[in-house]
């Protein structure tokens, strides 16, 4: 049951703290839309890509 919280807690961290990547990635395909073409907004997903990655390794090593 722990490792249910724990995912939990992370999923809870990755939405506060990467909203704003998450908004701009949003932002960009819904502007395309429906011309939407493979990596037209690859900047926005690499950075939010990045932000979730950090997060969930923050959360594995233990730094919160």
């Amino acid at each position: 049951m722990k490792e249910k919280k724990n995912t939990a807690s992370t999923l809870k961290r990755i939405l506060v703290n990467c909203a704003s990547q998450g908004k701009a990635y949003g932002s960009c395909v819904a502007a395309k839309v429906p011309d939407i073409e493979r990596d037209m907004c690859v900047k926005e997903f690499l950075a939010l890509k990045s932000c979730m990655q950090n997060m969930v390794l923050y959360s594995t090593i233990g730094l919160e």
